[in-house]
């Protein structure tokens, strides 16, 4: 990677057509820009995905950066994604929940770029994506097809503010192209985050004020801030009994359908399209 990558000029476009791992649940026929915040979640710690201007909460995942394994799950902690990563190989494979295929994508950095090959859903074929950063990864563009055949740029990750330090994790905001699957799109972008957390702690490449203190404070600290944010827990409303979610429930907010592409289909995924993920404030 080069620090002579810049999104500067480049523009979003509309895919030709669906990109999705899994199912239409995270495709949506307008563009999307969100950001992530940390949240309390009933008493534990998360990352949430929302659309500020909306309010609408879509994913969460659990920070976990020193595990090689990381989950993107729903709004109500149901998994909708996983990952394995090898930091130190900068590879990683992204796995779907209850698929009878090993996986359904590769990641690679490759001298100039990073290299996802994958299975479009939307089509059943092996399809690819290339991704350019800047050195420290603080610009990301992520391209439907190869560089050299002028590829659509479908997503981008960049910090907003200059001043903002960048190690802080999971600072990017996210520009996301209409019928590209949003939770694919946010999985890639967590992926270059963790390896971006790896390179602070592991090389010489950012300078000391670039590096987030927080990163080296001491566990009571931690617990003082946790502490702080349960406080403000997410409450949901109206959300099915799920055996395996930690998520409180609770009558203060309430869970629309999704305004996406997809169609309910009474044959096929009909307990998954019952009742939609994502959630408005």
């Amino acid at each position: 990677m080069g620090n002579s990558y810049s999104l500067k000029g480049q523009e979003i476009v509309e895919v030709p057509n669906d990109i999705y791992l899994h199912d239409k649940t995270y495709v949506f026929n307008k563009k999307f820009c969100l950001n992530v915040k940390k949240e309390t979640v009933h008493e534990k710690k998360r990352y949430i995905f929302y659309d500020k201007n909306t309010r609408t909460y879509f994913l969460m995942f659990k920070p976990l950066p020193d595990f090689d394994e990381v989950y993107l799950c729903d709004m109500r902690n149901r998994p909708v994604l996983s990952m394995k990563d090898n930091k130190v190989k900068k590879t990683a494979k992204i796995f779907i929940k209850d698929d009878n295929k090993k996986f359904r994508v590769k990641i690679k950095f490759e001298s100039e770029k990073v290299i996802v090959n994958f299975i479009n859903k939307a089509n059943g074929r092996k399809e690819l994506l290339q991704i350019k950063t800047n050195k420290k990864l603080t610009q990301v563009g992520v391209y439907y097809g190869e560089l050299e055949e002028n590829a659509p740029l479908i997503a981008k990750f960049y910090l907003k503010e200059k001043g903002l330090q960048v190690t802080k994790e999971y600072n990017y905001v996210y520009e996301i192209a209409p019928g590209v699957d949003m939770s694919f799109m946010a999985m890639l972008a967590i992926y270059l985050n963790r390896y971006r957390l790896y390179l602070a702690d592991n090389t010489a490449l950012y300078s000391d004020r670039e590096v987030l203190p927080p990163r080296r404070s001491s566990n009571n600290s931690d617990s003082t801030t946790d502490s702080s944010r349960s406080k403000r827990s997410l409450k949901i409303k109206h959300i099915p009994s799920n055996n395996k979610s930690d998520i409180e429930i609770h009558d203060s907010l309430s869970l629309p359908q999704a305004d996406n592409k997809s169609k309910v289909n009474s044959t096929h995924n009909v307990n998954a399209r019952k009742t939609p993920s994502v959630l408005e404030m």
